[in-house]
């Protein structure tokens, strides 16, 4: 299938978003520039001490967690596929004097513009929704990975992409098993301002099964040294989430925990 017609949507979604995003509360971009971390608490103990490691951090949107891992020591290079976002990401690099290294790609043009390896290659948050191939994924992956490097993700739980946004019982709106078939979207709000009216409505995203997933990852040579997931998550994908102190979303009212969230540390293997 090609994607290209899904990317070019996409695009141009991301590219209002940018600004829409960098106003937002959600993102505290003022907190940020005056010293506050973006990244969240089980990145930061999962992937442990990072200081003088270098770090490739892909769909990196305009850098805040990227640069949050270069104030922590990190020699970081983030890539995105929107123009917009990489130019305020090296706006802001340049203006908090955090250095940084940022690309504009598409994720799978990055083997063509990317020639190097590193200690860590990394991915969080609502990242993986937005590619339809995974195995490639993986493959890309391992490329830029030096011999033991590590790889880190969090993410949202396949499982918890299930739910139905739009109703107000807990109730499933997607296919688990979608055969490489996106979904489509047309709707104003963004996740990090709901109120928001958008020029950009259509986008296109797809769910990933967790076996598809952690298969790509162990065929693409990268071994599995946990898999941990979580009860709450990220940001609030069903209007019956309340914010924690800590920053995770969670159901307060449901007789069952579900999966909402999970991460994945992995090495390549020599």
């Amino acid at each position: 299938m090609n994607n290209d017609k899904f990317f070019e949507t996409n695009l141009k979604r991301w590219n209002e978003l940018v600004d829409i995003n960098v106003k937002s509360k959600s993102y505290d971009l003022e907190g940020f520039k005056s010293g506050k971390t973006s990244l969240l608490s089980i990145e930061l103990k999962e992937l442990g001490e990072v200081k003088g490691k270098s770090l490739l951090h892909l769909q990196c949107h305009f850098g805040m967690d990227t640069l949050s891992w270069a104030r922590l020591g990190v020699e970081v290079t983030g890539v995105d596929f929107s123009d917009k976002a990489i130019a305020m990401a090296r706006t802001l690099s340049n203006e908090l004097k955090i250095p940084a290294r940022f690309i504009l790609s598409n994720f799978y043009d990055i083997p063509n513009v990317l020639n190097e390896k590193f200690d860590i290659v990394y991915t969080s948050y609502g990242a993986i929704c937005w590619l339809p191939d995974i195995v490639k994924w993986a493959q890309i992956i391992s490329i830029y990975l030096k011999e033991g490097g590590i790889f880190y993700i969090i993410d949202n739980h396949p499982f918890g992409l299930l739910i139905d946004e739009h109703q107000d019982a807990f109730k499933v709106g997607y296919n688990y098993f979608s055969e490489g078939k996106p979904i489509y979207w047309n709707e104003d709000g963004a996740y990090a301002d709901p109120s928001a009216k958008l020029k950009n409505r259509e986008s296109y995203d797809w769910l990933h099964s967790m076996s598809t997933i952690m298969n790509a990852l162990i065929n693409a040579n990268l071994k599995i040294e946990f898999l941990h997931e979580f009860p709450f998550t990220f940001h609030n994908i069903h209007p019956d989430m309340k914010r924690r102190e800590d920053g995770y979303w969670e159901f307060t009212d449901l007789e069952f925990t579900v999966p909402m969230m999970f991460s994945i540390k992995a090495h390549k293997k020599n």
